[in-house]
């Protein structure tokens, strides 16, 4: 791996670390808001609105933004016609949709709907051109400027959301958090990139853009029945209250995995990418990553199972409480979604995509008839069963990933022997500090306060004790560096 990629790699890696302090309990702080602002049946109108959005989109701008960024060479005039497309397609799909939202009718049994969705049409444009700019950045690697002009846009779209939220807009205050988001990405984005107009002209560079971006497409296409089949199937099925419960269920289990995927998609992919023709890198890459993920996300899984009623309680407040059970199954894929996104990095970047959406079709068709099936259960029988085509869709992914980076499948699955160490300890520590605690009549914030900081300490000592051989090579020699640095600048 050339040095000046692994240098722009590791201020990535930085600048995602830092968007991440930032916006993770701020994503929290809203959310936690908004769930005493709205009801459930709002969350769940818009909820089944946005997911018509997120079907289109992928198809509307034909993924033109993810081409960009993993063509190995590109001219100007090839970015520009490869744009036009996009945003004249996605123009065309949002005027499509608002002329017949009531169509919506015969999946979701609710008036609100249509009006909610016809008001989300436009913002298939919008998303179209705030994507094009930031793969422009994303292409440079400009990591810096990609985060800044997330961490803004994320935090005004959330300060919105909660204020048109407090002068009673109900579902509105959704949709006005939605479209700022991308409104601010689309200013911000326009200063660091400085676009010029060019004359368009179609060549192979062109047919090389739609081809990876149309079968990118498809696999977006499959991956929202993977990832909203689960809510189509609820909101159809169920009605839009039990899928306002699941919606801020799934949400708080995803926003970890969704902020790492997004870490992943700007940073790694971008490499990734550059690095495409060293399977070599990619394999060590393949492994090292999966062990650090593993082992920052499989403690996350277990507390999310055992302190589950708790965080409900703490942050959504009262009369949620129909979101604890699915929130405890859903918990446990925290490590799977982080994962199979971490996977599929590599995957894109080396241009398989339309292998990656056979296993996006198997995810999305075991989503859809597992949430069928569960709907007899209830929310927590769709849960259950997204859990199960989740980790079906993650071992295809990795099975793909280490062959098209040679790893082997051996030298994979030692990857995480070490994390489930980690986990079985915050999972036993946690489910005994909770039972003590709960007897003692603690609040459900003391109670899931003390039991992360119980499995915490016994992690750090653990570490003591064990040292590489509890987290794996790769994190302990960060940590052990970061601290060596320290101590050379006089900081400790």
């Amino acid at each position: 791996m050339p040095q000046n990629l692994a240098g722009r790699l590791r201020s990535g890696a930085r600048w995602s670390g830092a968007e991440i302090v930032v916006n993770l309990p701020l994503r929290i702080a809203t959310l936690a808001i908004l769930a005493r602002l709205l009801v459930p049946a709002e969350f769940g109108v818009f909820a089944a609105a946005v997911t018509i959005i997120e079907f289109a989109r992928p198809l509307s701008a034909l993924s033109i933004d993810h081409a960009i960024v993993q063509s190995k060479k590109l001219a100007p005039q090839s970015i520009a016609v490869a744009s036009l497309l996009g945003l004249t397609l996605s123009s065309a799909v949002a005027c499509l949709i608002a002329l017949n939202a009531r169509q919506v009718l015969l999946l979701y049994d609710d008036p609100e709907v249509p009006g909610v969705l016809t008001a989300l049409a436009p913002s298939l444009p919008a998303a179209a051109a705030a994507s094009l700019l930031l793969a422009i950045l994303r292409r440079r690697l400009a990591f810096r400027e990609l985060s800044i002009v997330v961490m803004i846009s994320s935090a005004l779209a959330a300060v919105a959301s909660v204020g048109v939220a407090l002068v009673g807009g109900g579902v509105w205050a959704l949709v006005a958090g939605y479209y700022l988001d991308f409104v601010l990405r689309i200013a911000l984005s326009w200063r660091q990139v400085r676009p010029r107009l060019h004359r368009p002209r179609f060549g192979d560079e062109v047919r090389g853009l739609l081809r990876f971006g149309m079968g990118t497409s498809l696999s977006h296409s499959l991956n929202f029945w993977a990832l909203h089949g689960d809510y189509v199937v609820i909101g159809s099925v169920l009605g839009p209250k039990p899928l306002g419960y699941y919606s801020r269920a799934y949400q708080l289990v995803s926003t970890v995995p969704g902020m790492l995927g997004r870490v992943q998609n700007m940073v790694l992919f971008p490499a990734f990418a550059r690095a495409q023709s060293d399977r070599e890198y990619l394999g060590r890459a393949l492994r090292v990553g999966t062990e650090a993920t593993a082992a920052l996300t499989l403690p996350l899984c277990a507390w999310g199972l055992v302190l589950g009623p708790e965080l409900i309680q703490t942050l959504l407040g009262p009369g949620w409480e129909d979101a604890i059970v699915p929130f405890q199954i859903l918990a446990l894929g925290v490590f799977f979604r982080t994962a199979y996104r971490f996977a599929s990095s590599i995957i894109m970047a080396t241009g398989h995509v339309f292998a990656m959406s056979v296993c996006q079709a198997v995810y999305a068709v075991l989503v859809v008839l597992g949430a069928i099936i569960g709907s007899q259960w209830g929310i927590a029988g769709v849960a259950a069963a997204t859990l199960a085509a989740l980790l079906v869709f993650c071992l295809l992914l990795y099975g793909l990933a280490a062959r098209v980076s040679g790893l082997s499948i051996r030298s994979l699955a030692s990857a995480f022997v070490r994390p489930t160490l980690v986990f079985l300890v915050v999972l036993a520590t946690s489910a005994l500090s909770r039972s003590l605690l709960v007897g003692f009549g603690w609040a459900p914030w003391a109670i899931m306060l003390s039991a992360v900081c119980f499995g915490l300490a016994a992690l750090i000592a653990l570490t003591v004790v064990l040292r590489n051989r509890l987290w794996g090579d790769f994190l302990y020699e960060q940590v052990a560096g970061f601290q060596a640095s320290r101590k050379n600048d006089g900081s400790f």
